[in-house]
């Protein structure tokens, strides 16, 4: 399905299941698997169905596997140093045998576990005894981890996520003067132009970090008493911030079509990271929906794409354990039209994305109903949010336009340094 388009510069290996896989020095775990040809990374809690990345961003189950004895590691999240021991969790038999398999052929339409002989005397406490057993995330971890480390940091704004608005906001606000701390779970600075690395040194050379306190692979846990909590690696971190500036993104969009689960579908965003690491689709991709994404895949693979089609023209994908086709319509918007099926070894779906708007909300931002794709943070003209907090770029639902970026955090900067002035020392 996959392969290296290029010859490692800095090898090490890493092990999936006790079997020797060759890796890039600092790329993802799961794109050094994916690469390997090893795409069904992982199953579903409840029906065991397989399970592969779909966004190589932290916003899916994909990838989700057990690392050196501690369970559920976002693997897209971990970058690869050599000699990690990668195992597939939550299965009966192996990664691409799982015995527990056959719950959902028994169930094709889903299962609720929760009223399957429930009121049945002596049934409904073993039923569910055994249907808690089946499902899950995996096991604890091996040894029992150490009490990790607590620290505090204060600054004059809290930046949470490195995407282009939140670099462009953390730069501007820096360039001004005020102590900035930037916090995303990635593995380096420019979100989903990880994808795009021109585009992505471009804006860092626009927007340098000089100065910023970066905390790298750190998950904003939320925002308590008026303090922003974060999780890295090595502990926990309360940063103490008057300037909170919500730049979390978007998720990548889910369309509903049959087997939109099915290992080989990606996002376009995801699938243009893979070509980004070096790592190609072995035969003929199917690219569905409208956006600049599916344009950058597109032209990145040219004659590559088997079909390009909106995304109503999707009728299902194909295959048991990974994709082997796509099943078209020849008029998109009229679901009794004719179809025929294309082979693919892959698909890239451009979806509309979804603000992330969780953080924000937790923390006291306002949100309503996007009708182009979900919830989104609502602010005013400069940007803010509430008291104290801020937003911008595609949580608010703005699209990624880097021009219209740079306006807004210029204009951001300019009422952050304007409510501090009016803060009381």
């Amino acid at each position: 399905m996959f392969r290296r388009g290029r010859a490692l510069q800095h090898p090490v290996t890493i092990t999936l299941d006790g079997a020797a896989v060759p890796a890039e020095l600092g790329e993802p775990l799961a794109v050094a698997l994916i690469a390997s040809g090893r795409v069904t990374l992982a199953r579903s809690p409840k029906l065991h169905r397989p399970r592969a990345p779909t966004c190589l961003r932290g916003g899916c189950d994909g990838c989700l596997a057990r690392v050196d004895g501690v369970p559920n590691v976002m693997t897209c999240l971990r970058p690869a140093a050599g000699g990690e021991r990668i195992e597939v969790q939550n299965v009966v038999g192996s990664r691409q045998a799982d015995l527990l398999q056959v719950t959902d052929w028994f169930f094709p339409q889903g299962i609720d576990h929760h009223h399957l002989m429930a009121g049945v005397p002596g049934l409904s406490g073993v039923m569910q005894s055994i249907a808690r057993k089946l499902a899950g995330l995996g096991q604890l971890p091996s040894a029992a981890l150490s009490p990790e480390r607590a620290a505090r940091l204060d600054v004059d704004a809290a930046v949470i996520g490195a995407g282009p608005a939140g670099v462009a906001a953390a730069s501007t606000l820096s360039a001004r003067g005020l102590r900035v701390a930037l916090v995303d779970d990635g593995l380096a600075p420019g979100g989903s132009l990880a994808g795009a690395p021109r585009r992505a040194a471009e804006l860092l050379a626009r927007y340098p970090l000089d100065g910023v306190r970066e905390l790298r692979r750190h998950v904003a846990a939320g925002v308590y008493l008026g303090e922003l909590l974060v999780a890295g690696d090595a502990g926990a971190t309360v940063i103490r911030a008057p300037a909170k500036v919500f730049a979390t993104g978007a998720h990548d969009g889910v369309a509903a079509f049959p087997n939109n689960d099915l290992p080989g579908v990606f996002s376009a965003r995801a699938f243009c990271r893979l070509l980004a690491c070096g790592v190609e689709p072995t035969g003929p991709v199917a690219l569905a929906g409208e956006g600049p994404w599916a344009d950058e895949l597109a032209s990145a693979l040219g004659d590559r794409v088997a079909v390009r089609i909106p995304l109503a023209a999707l009728a299902a994908v194909n295959g048991i354990s990974q994709v082997k086709s796509v099943t078209v319509r020849d008029a998109p918007f009229a679901p009794d039209s004719p179809t025929s099926d294309v082979r693919v070894v892959a698909v890239a779906v451009d979806a509309p994305a979804a603000p992330a708007f969780e953080v924000a909300a937790q923390a006291g931002a306002r949100v309503e109903i996007d009708p182009r794709a979900g919830y989104a943070v609502q602010v005013d003209a400069r940007g803010r949010a509430d008291d104290g907090l801020w937003a911008i770029g595609e949580c608010t639902g703005a699209s990624l336009d880097l021009a219209g970026i740079e306006r807004a955090a210029t204009i951001l900067a300019d009422d952050v340094l304007a409510a501090r002035s009016l803060t009381p020392a």
